[in-house]
């Protein structure tokens, strides 16, 4: 009865995948923007389809680079970039201290280098687009009035704008002002817009006291928010009250809209922006979500476990550092898979990480694959196809997934999306890591044979924790 209960929770997950958002960011690379962003990036809800940067806190370009620097820090780099047109003639008086916030681990090396324009990638993603996406908007609306200009059929594809900015009525704020002629064209094509702001609220600081609560989360997005603001001159500007709950708010309001009052303007029904907010409880979501939560990734739980002492005494004192080190994301679904393969095996784990960088890879969501797997039908190397089904969503009840009738069975699957198809397999040497302790193990301990079982499933721990997703695997594009 577990089996069949854990088995529904992993088909439910593919409705919870419906349930989230498809996104655009553009960002002009302010520092609340990083905030922004990587609440974006920590959460399963969200899964974002490309960023454009805009000419604000920083020239596009500059902003591109540091953008790049976050998602190759954060190992994705899948998620493409493209840097809109310079306009600013004198920048902003925070030009400097924004250049210097530090987005990733190498900003020295990454260089932005993308030929493709904001609006050219901004139309291409959304004449793509199978279903309305939203558009996450954290500075200036440059990049988007000019894809609608050159396509005013990609209007159809937006749900809605999301924008942070002061006011509306009259039209006024930082990002307005600094292209109040794209504002003044995308305000009046009659696309929904919620425009979001912190409604001149002093009291909804991000103060050192936050700082720390996101400084003790243990996940890679909250960590490079810690790193970013423990600089000296970003700490001196926590200290002085000067930053405030700006951009972040975007991703709280589109997981959260029940903590927003918005109000309707009379004369323009498509447009709202928020009169307040419960400052309290948007600061405790932020903590949730950096911490890899959602609310609507799970069916059952309101909240997947993570407490060590919920857990097996030898799982017990890596949980920790597989969350850390691999997020949260795959932690839950190498233990649906776990669970539902009923052991803790080598192959299961190594197919939940590979459906996982699949999806990574591909910027899909959960039940949008189709999977050929190469495993074969025979233990152990078989196992694979579990974790396959439990981390794509591409299960044989969906028959979304199939055994390749080829007698050279190998850890390897192709995935099919949008037209094309994604091939991953084990990189010889790990696979031959794998055969080689299980040649041991047989040695040891025999067939089949608790002993045995135990030292796999000692194996299987050290090989969710030591290996890496975006390492272990070759990939190959077939387009």
């Amino acid at each position: 009865m577990l089996a069949v209960a854990l088995l529904t929770t992993v088909v439910g997950l593919t409705h919870a995948q419906e349930a989230g958002f498809r996104v655009l960011v553009d960002t002009d690379a302010a520092v609340d923007d990083l905030r922004a962003l990587c609440l974006l990036l920590a959460t399963p809800q969200f899964e974002i389809l490309a960023i454009t940067t805009s000419d604000g806190a920083l020239a596009p370009k500059q902003g591109a680079g540091k953008t790049c620097a976050l998602l190759e820090s954060l190992k994705r780099e899948s998620i493409p970039v493209a840097a809109g047109p310079d306009l600013l003639t004198t920048p902003p008086p925070w030009r400097s201290f924004a250049q210097r916030v530090t987005w990733g681990d190498s900003e020295t090396v990454v260089e932005y280098s993308n030929r493709t324009s904001a609006t050219e990638l901004m139309v291409d993603q959304l004449r793509c687009a199978e279903k309305p996406i939203v558009v996450v908007c954290l500075g200036p609306l440059t990049n988007l009035a000019d894809a609608v200009r050159t396509a005013p059929d990609i209007e159809s594809k937006i749900e809605k704008i999301l924008w942070y900015n002061d006011e509306l009525h009259p039209p006024s704020g930082t990002n307005y002002g600094h292209d109040p002629e794209a504002a003044d064209f995308l305000l009046e094509t009659g696309v929904p817009m919620d425009v979001i702001s912190n409604v001149g609220r002093d009291a909804w600081t991000f103060d050192e006291a936050f700082l720390s609560l996101i400084e003790s989360i243990d996940t890679p997005c909250a960590q490079r928010i810690a790193v970013a603001h423990r600089d000296p001159e970003v700490l001196e500007r926590i200290r002085t009250g000067h930053l405030r709950l700006w951009d972040e708010l975007l991703p709280v309001h589109l997981s959260h809209p029940e903590l927003f009052r918005m109000e309707k303007l009379t004369v323009t029904p498509h447009l709202r922006i928020s009169r307040s907010f419960d400052g309290v409880a948007v600061k405790e979501e932020i903590i949730r979500m950096l911490g890899g939560h959602a609310h609507d990734e799970n069916v059952l739980f309101l909240e997947f476990p993570d407490d060590p002492d919920l857990f097996t005494e030898d799982l017990r004192p890596h949980v920790r550092d597989i969350i850390r080190r691999h997020g949260h994301e795959e932690w839950r679904l190498c233990v649906l898979t776990t669970e539902f393969h009923q052991h803790l095996g080598i192959y299961s784990i190594v197919g939940a990480k590979m459906g996982l960088r699949a999806r990574d890879i591909l910027g899909a969501g959960m039940d949008e694959l189709e999977v050929v797997s190469y495993a074969g039908t025979g233990p152990p190397l078989s196992c694979l196809n579990d974790g396959l089904q439990v981390s794509t969503g591409s299960s044989l009840g969906h028959g979304a997934i199939s055994i390749a009738d080829d007698p050279e069975t190998r850890p390897e699957a192709a995935f099919k999306y949008s037209g094309g198809v994604l091939r991953l397999r084990l990189k010889p040497e790990h696979w031959d890591q794998i055969r080689d302790d299980i040649a041991q193990g047989i040695d040891e301990h025999g067939l089949n044979t608790p002993a045995y079982f135990d030292f796999i499933r000692q194996l299987g721990i050290r090989y969710w924790l030591e290996w890496g997703r975006e390492d272990i695997f070759l990939v190959e594009r077939v387009d």
